[in-house]
């Protein structure tokens, strides 16, 4: 793409000016299933809930920097291979569903569909190719410990991390996305002894790691600690659904009791950390990281006494999870690591999950092996420092899946500056596809479409969005032959 030497450029001057004056922290990164944009008091007090409390998370913001602009993928599996790879997985992998046990091909784009079905999508990659070079692999060169904990969804067994350069891990799940239950004796988890009957799972994976933070104290390393929390099955302790039952009303968008808990539950984990983390003397050369992988539940997904509760909601932000409007990729994001980043700091800056791999190879003194073929993020180590600003740069999303929960199609979208591009696959009933075209700044909502009143901006967007997919070798849905005939055919008739 045309910027992408502009953006290289600038990230080797980013890597050269900082390496020398930062210790290679030690790094943790947590990452939150399904955990929305509004689902921590921070941003859900913004948009008038009260509802969710989470003090652990607030002294985290307190004590580093807060984004009000970080991106994800609109579903679990994607995210997740962004964050190991730098790269934008619906394009360049073809990675943009959540993976199943299904034995999948190598990811095809038919050339006709069948059914009468008027847009032909691609399949979907189930699984994370092991010559992909993942973060953790890069920073073991510079003698970094790894460890993975909880959620993978990137591959089965032959698949799992320990196939991708990571030393340990624990409690990776099987094919399916959630971890089958929350409650000892657990069913669907690999990698881990059975606890007593009754164990929370979120407790038990907090306190492996703090075993492990215990073991390594002395050393330098990388933990992945990648929750099941919030994903279903919607469970949690009696007495935090209790606490939140009686604090349920109808002045909060949010009202799920048992969501509620299980967010608390979350910020519980990340307080245990961030006191270990103190106790041990580490806590101002470690950098921790809190990250949700998707937009929430914005739908009723409970099977239970809360079945017509809507999960959460992602307003003021349009749609959520499976979704790649704002509320389906725009995610928390917190950052601490005293050495660097000034304390309760707000950053607006636009940023993705893509960015991570190169900030955290900078930031290990790690130059990209040289077979890493290209990195789609760039480092944000400026922005983490107040030393200055990103390169204006376009953020992408392809999610080419048959359906978005709330919208018929898939699609594909490209954000620049304050403005924002979707494409959507075969909406219109000719099968061609149809474009919006939203001003973030004034609409953040997404209820303006300005794409026939701004063409000259949306046809540049358009020309950049084609180029990147051109550029990425992105699997691009068409209409099929067989409905336009059809089209053609009725139209021809009707002019008769």
């Amino acid at each position: 793409m045309r910027l992408q030497p502009i953006i290289l450029a600038f990230c080797c001057l980013v890597i050269s000016t900082l390496r020398v004056a930062i210790a290679q922290p030690n790094i943790i990164f947590i990452l939150a299933d399904d955990w929305g944009w509004t689902d921590w008091q921070q941003n859900g007090q913004t948009t008038g809930s009260s509802f969710y409390e989470t003090p652990n998370l607030n002294t985290l913001a307190q004590q580093g920097m807060s984004f009000s602009q970080a991106y994800a993928q609109p579903l679990c599996s994607p995210s997740r291979a962004a964050l190991m790879t730098g790269k934008y997985p619906g394009a360049r992998l073809h990675m943009h569903q959540a993976i199943t046990g299904k034995s999948v091909p190598e990811p095809t784009l038919a050339a006709t569909c069948s059914n009468n079905k008027k847009t032909c999508y691609p399949s979907n990659r189930n699984h994370l190719p092991l010559n992909e070079i993942t973060i953790a692999e890069e920073l073991k060169k510079a003698g970094y410990k790894t460890f993975h904990f909880g959620k993978w969804h990137l591959g089965q067994k032959n698949f799992f991390p320990n196939k991708q350069g990571f030393d340990k891990q624990f409690a990776v799940g099987g094919a399916g996305p959630g971890p089958g239950g929350y409650f000892a004796p657990y069913k669907r988890l690999a990698d881990i002894p059975q606890g007593p009957d009754g164990e929370y799972l979120t407790e038990r994976l907090t306190n492996e790691v703090m075993k492990t933070l215990e073991a390594v104290k002395d050393e330098r390393f990388f933990i992945y600690f990648s929750h099941y929390n919030v994903h279903a099955p919607y469970q949690a302790k009696a007495e935090l659904i209790s606490k939140y039952e009686k604090k349920a009303g109808a002045n909060n968008h949010h009202r799920h009791p048992i969501m509620a808990a299980m967010i608390e539950s979350l910020d519980n984990s990340v307080g245990k950390i961030l006191n270990k983390l103190d106790k041990l003397k580490i806590a101002d050369n470690t950098m921790l990281i809190v990250m949700g992988d998707n937009g929430g539940i914005h739908w009723n997904n409970d099977k239970g006494k809360y079945k017509n509760v809507p999960v959460t909601s992602n307003a003021p932000l349009r749609c959520g999870k499976a979704c790649f409007y704002e509320g389906g990729v725009r995610v928390p994001l917190l950052v601490r690591y005293p050495k660097l980043v000034k304390k309760n700091t707000i950053e607006n800056t636009p940023v993705h999950l893509i960015d991570f791999y190169p900030t955290l190879l900078a930031l290990a003194g790690v130059k990209a092996s040289k077979q890493k073929d290209v990195v789609d993020g760039i480092s944000i180590l400026p922005l983490l420092s107040g030393s200055g600003a990103l390169p204006k740069r376009p953020i992408f999303t392809h999610f080419p899946r048959k359906k978005q929960v709330g919208v018929p199609v898939g699609g594909s979208s490209v954000r620049l500056g304050k403005y924002k591009l979707y494409r959507l696959y075969g909406f219109n009933d000719d099968a061609s596809d149809k474009y919006e075209l939203y001003d973030l700044a004034v609409d953040i909502q997404e209820r303006n479409d300005l794409a026939a009143t701004l063409p000259k901006i949306r046809n540049s967007m358009i020309s950049l969005l084609d180029e990147w997919l051109d550029d990425t070798g992105a699997l691009v849905p068409h209409p099929t032959p067989e409905w336009i005939g059809a089209v053609k055919l009725k139209t021809d008739t009707q002019t008769m």
